[in-house]
């Protein structure tokens, strides 16, 4: 059922700076992840759709969340989601995170057992060291160009990403990209550098793998599923890697099913 409550944003402290966070609904609380070089803003579409209190962060380096002087790692994004959720008075949540958020999702599952009930993973990085390198060499450092190029070429990037995406769409995620500036290139290393396969196959609580059809990740999904211990796996026809703008109600009823349902299931 959709939501017409309005989406709140404010910010929860932590020991290294601030977070900026968007809120929706009461009950169960639910965190949402997202993606390099996004923030919570992706998340609007989706969050009238889902169900409980929604949280969605901004990781840090991203959108409005305070800019860490070392270089990004998983593990330290994680602890420092997980320490706003704590300040915000989160005891126990479910998570929902989308590419570099299902990574983050899993190492906080991984760190802080007890903490997480449930996952949902969209487009999970479970990545081959193949396709690791082929990934690293098409990165390109941040650079500000006297000519204002670098503008282009992220816009040009994101459309060839997803050709059929709303302009307002890659206009939102321009923005978001060249405020993130060098951080998105060390999220990419730092995913890269999470045992994700490892963390992935150690969780003991159930987790659900999905992505839209044409998701840059959808070749992940079945390895990843094949590890999990109590997992369920879907795919959103026609999806992309934009499937919570494009398909709000299809990827809100999945989690809302999963994370409501009884015992998952094959």
């Amino acid at each position: 059922m959709l939501s017409i409550t309005k989406i709140r944003a404010g910010y929860a402290e932590t020991a290294h700076g601030q977070i900026h966070y968007r809120l929706l609904g009461s009950g169960r609380a639910l965190a949402l992840l997202h993606q390099t070089a996004s923030s919570s803003l992706m998340y609007e579409t989706l969050m009238p759709y889902l169900a409980g209190w929604r949280i969605a962060l901004d990781t840090p380096g991203f959108g409005q969340s305070f800019r860490p002087a070392a270089p990004l790692t998983i593990p330290f994004c994680a602890d420092v989601l997980h320490e706003a959720l704590i300040n915000l008075g989160v005891t126990e949540c479910d998570i929902f995170g989308h590419h570099t958020g299902a990574a983050l999702a899993v190492q906080m599952a991984h760190s802080y057992p007890g903490f997480v009930r449930r996952l949902v993973l969209s487009g999970p990085p479970l990545l081959t060291a193949e396709q690791k390198s082929k990934l690293l060499a098409g990165l390109q450092p941040f650079v500000i160009e006297a000519s204002g190029a670098h503008l282009t070429t992220v816009w040009e990037r994101l459309r060839r990403r997803d050709p059929a995406l709303p302009l307002e769409t890659v206009h939102r995620e321009a923005l978001l990209t060249l405020g993130a500036g060098e951080y998105a290139l060390q999220t990419y290393h730092a995913v890269f550098a999470q045992n994700f396969a490892e963390q992935l196959a150690s969780l003991e609580i159930p987790v659900l793998v999905m992505a839209g059809e044409f998701d840059t990740l959808r070749a992940s999904l079945e390895p990843a599923f094949a590890l999990l211990k109590r997992g369920q796996i879907r795919v959103i026809p026609e999806g992309t890697t934009y499937v919570c703008d494009s398909a709000p109600q299809a990827v809100a009823a999945h989690i809302n099913q999963f994370l409501n349902g009884d015992e998952p299931h094959a």
